[in-house]
């Protein structure tokens, strides 16, 4: 027997009114106009974008990192909230695990997208690196949409057997649905593997969810850009992701609720919950964004002073400013006041609802701020070349396949609501009716609520300012002394190598033999030289003597002189030795650079010797041939076990996971059990 509120719940199935065929006519009109500048786009190739050689990522990238994080909050809600037992999750997990599922189909796509030839794509598999940050976004996202897709499907077996028995539905539906049930009697057998198989993927959903989104931020991470460069994007795209995936099942919910009248399921306090998780996590969202920008904007030196510039001052501050109001500020504001004021709680669904909107758009705008300007900030900036070149703006044709992305993700998701009951039916009936009476007087919650933990960010900036004292007695400033540097250089023979000390040994050396230590520690000896076993070729050494003296050809002793090295980019420092008794001053280069370059040398002077400088030219090395490197720590010619080992069995056993839950539990317990209960 199904109740008066199921009977609403499946009517909306088969109920269908003018404005549902003309939104799917909207949508497909949509998907066709981009499915047309694709083709555009594939017949006179990535021209006709915005993108080119310095900002080669645009919208799509955009897009994806924009649809995986959306996808995010959606399973791993649902999965927190099913480990934790919590009951008022019921009638919001499916839908959430769907906007899981569709927007993983729409993010991995358009990486496909972005490339001018596509059909390249098969050399990532032909030819992949385990070293490469692609191929463990591959990998990651192709395991999780597997798991996700099983993560939902498993649930709705029991709604599938009870769909195959309603006669309201047409003869190819109740066929459809029951193969689908995979023979699904209800038993206890059946349940109870049916419950296991749910918990072990709920499990282990939460840790792959939290992995996928950080190898993505990786892509960018891996990479010396400015603004990429950072150790917290992992756990800053997680966040980010949770926070924007929340709004989305948010927003869901209140758009079903309206359009589908699924107001006894979906409840104020449904938006309520939710809607403090969503403001717990705009405040870490406020807090990774605050560190992420303070860290680099209190330095503010170096090429990200450039992108810092642009970010906050320059052509993107009006968009970076916007973002952050409307993404972060105005959202987290709203739901303070609709949450936290007695008065503003009958606007407590709207207002939840508009502030997920926000969040949704801000974070949108976001990933574009995290992947444009970047990318229009090199290292090493361009000169004498057109303005388009290193300025990105999108063309008709990115904006029309963004949109199709958006309509095509619509149109499952509306078609979807058609196929399958939004709200599971099994999880949400409830063994016995609660007493009228006992509702209402129950009291209605006020102020903020039950809260277990709300991590709220106090983020207190203190500015101090110094003084400058200016004591003591005014004297007539004496004129230094007069000096001269000379400098010569010396090529160290290979006997000498052996015997220096661990000081003088180059910095990338001593970093390499740390790493190699502390992961053989985890994975046994391992050997990162080259495959064939052939030792890597030492740095040449270079010994630079300067002689400081004053204007009567004395020795200058214990004075500071700098060591540096002039390039095409700048200065090189090589740091600063004192003179000794005999005015001298000697520095052991070792350097992986080769040919000749001018090395000076200074010295800055003080009240009794004025500052001079010398120049000479070095020729360090013979150009080598040109080869692939033969030595690596984590990123080599070769599979290194350091990256080979973590992802095969990290992603291996998901796999196994997934064999276990939906091949050995489902298909094979649960099936045979069905099928002994009822012979043919």
């Amino acid at each position: 027997m199904i109740s008066k509120r199921e009977e609403h719940l499946l009517s909306t199935l088969t109920e269908t009114s003018g404005r549902f065929y003309r939104w799917i006519a909207v949508l497909l009109a949509v998907v066709l106009w981009g499915l047309y500048a694709y083709v555009h786009q594939l017949r006179h190739g990535l021209v006709v974008t915005g993108m080119r050689d310095e900002v080669s990522w645009g919208l799509y990238i955009t897009n994806f990192v924009f649809f995986i994080g959306i996808s995010h909050a959606g399973t791993l809600i649902s999965a927190i909230l099913r480990v934790t037992h919590t009951e008022w999750r019921r009638p919001i997990t499916r839908l959430a695990e769907a906007i899981t599922v569709f927007a993983l189909c729409i993010g991995g796509p358009m990486v496909i997208i972005d490339l001018g030839r596509p059909e390249r794509m098969l050399n990532l598999f032909r030819y992949g690196r385990i070293q490469s940050p692609i191929l463990w976004d591959v990998l990651s996202v192709s395991t999780y949409l597997t798991g996700c897709i099983l993560y939902l499907y498993i649930p709705m077996i029991p709604d599938f057997a009870l769909l195959a028995e309603q006669s309201s539905l047409g003869a190819w539906r109740r066929r459809f649905y029951k193969k689908l049930s995979l023979g699904w009697t209800g038993s206890t057998t059946q349940w109870a593997l049916l419950e296991r198989a749910i918990s072990v993927m709920a499990v282990v959903i939460i840790p792959l969810a939290i992995s996928v989104h950080t190898v993505v931020s990786w892509i960018f991470a891996m990479t010396l850009r400015p603004g990429w460069n950072s150790s917290i994007f992992g756990p800053y795209f997680v966040v980010g992701a949770i926070y924007s995936g929340a709004a989305a099942v948010i927003f869901s919910m209140y758009v079903l609720r309206r359009v589908l009248r699924l107001q006894d399921y979906l409840e104020p306090v449904h938006f309520r919950n939710l809607g403090l998780l969503l403001l717990s996590f705009a405040m870490l969202y406020l807090y990774f964004n605050i560190n992420e920008y303070l860290t680099m904007g209190y330095k503010f030196e170096g090429i990200e002073k450039e992108y810092l510039t642009r970010l906050f001052f320059g052509d993107y501050a009006p968009m970076f400013w916007t973002v952050q109001a409307v993404g972060v500020f105005i959202p987290a504001l709203l739901l303070m006041a609709v949450l936290g004021l007695g008065r503003h709680q009958s606007f407590t669904i709207p207002g939840v609802a508009l502030a997920s909107f926000l969040a949704i758009v801000g974070a949108w705008a976001k990933r574009y701020l995290i992947v444009v300007p970047t990318l229009s900030s090199p290292f090493l900036p361009g000169q004498r070349i057109p303005w388009e070149w290193t300025h990105y703006r999108p063309t008709w044709v990115e904006w029309s396949i963004t949109a199709a992305a958006v309509a095509v993700f619509l149109l499952i998701y509306a078609l979807f609501s058609k196929l399958f009951p939004m709200v599971s039916v099994w999880e949400t009936r409830e063994p016995d009716a609660i007493p009228a009476e006992a509702e209402a007087a129950a009291p209605a919650p006020r102020g903020w609520g039950p809260i277990s933990s709300i991590p709220i960010i106090l983020i207190t900036l203190t500015l101090a300012g110094a003084s400058l004292a200016h004591a003591g007695e005014t004297q007539k400033p004496r004129k230094p002394a007069p000096t001269a540097l000379s400098l010569e250089w010396q090529a160290l023979p290979a006997d000498k190598l052996v015997s220096a000390s661990p000081e003088e040994a180059p910095p990338d050396a001593i970093t390499a033999g740390r790493v190699q230590h502390s992961l053989s520690q985890l994975f046994g000896q391992l050997h990162f030289g080259s495959k064939g076993g052939e030792e890597q070729k030492p740095p040449s050494a270079i010994a630079l003597k300067a002689t400081l003296k004053d204007e009567r050809g004395a020795p200058v002793a214990m004075q500071a002189v700098s060591f540096s090295l002039r390039t095409s980019f700048g200065l090189v420092q090589y740091g600063s030795r004192p003179t000794n008794e005999e005015g001298k001053a000697e520095l052991v280069v070792r350097d992986r650079r080769y040919g000749r370059y001018p090395v000076l040398v200074s010295y800055g002077g003080d009240e009794a010797f004025g500052g001079t400088r010398a120049e000479i030219l070095v020729d360090f090395a013979s150009r080598p041939t040109p080869a692939l490197p033969t030595a690596g720590v984590l990123i080599a010619p070769y599979a290194t076990a350091a990256i080979g080992l973590p992802f095969v069995i990290f992603y291996g056993i998901m796999w196994v996971v997934y064999l276990y839950a939906f091949g050995y539990l489902i298909l094979w317990r649960m099936r045979r059990s069905g099928q002994e209960k009822h012979p043919h």
